[in-house]
């Protein structure tokens, strides 16, 4: 049990003395490359449009229900506008797969309230 623990420091002190160095110009880089997308509207009942920032990449779009039920399976190229308008009413996952990328976001299927007094 001593030799464990001595190992363990052993290892534990060479780690803090020579710890992986990253450069700041590949943190850059990472972040270049991510992929990301906007939804709009994010509360809608006919369409939804998708802005992402690689534009002439084709996508593969999923929409998923609560209950973890595919309802929408498309691969868009240019056009990247989606119709939502035979979904029910209610919170909807978008799933969007590019290349080797993937994220997701919420949008809202329905009606924006507004009281009117």
């Amino acid at each position: 049990m001593k030799k464990l623990l001595v190992l363990m420091l052993f290892l534990m002190s060479v780690s803090f003395l020579y710890p992986n160095e990253v450069n700041n110009t590949d943190l850059i880089m990472l972040n270049d490359e991510v992929f990301s997308f906007e939804i709009k509207p994010a509360i809608t009942s006919e369409f939804v449009k998708i802005e992402t920032n690689r534009p002439s990449q084709s996508l593969h779009v999923k929409i998923i229900d609560k209950a973890g039920f595919i309802r929408i399976d498309k691969k868009l190229h240019l056009d990247r506008e989606l119709d939502v308008s035979e979904l029910r009413k209610g919170y909807y996952l978008i799933k969007i797969y590019s290349e080797n990328s993937m994220a997701i976001k919420r949008f809202y299927k329905g009606q924006d309230a507004v009281n009117y007094k």
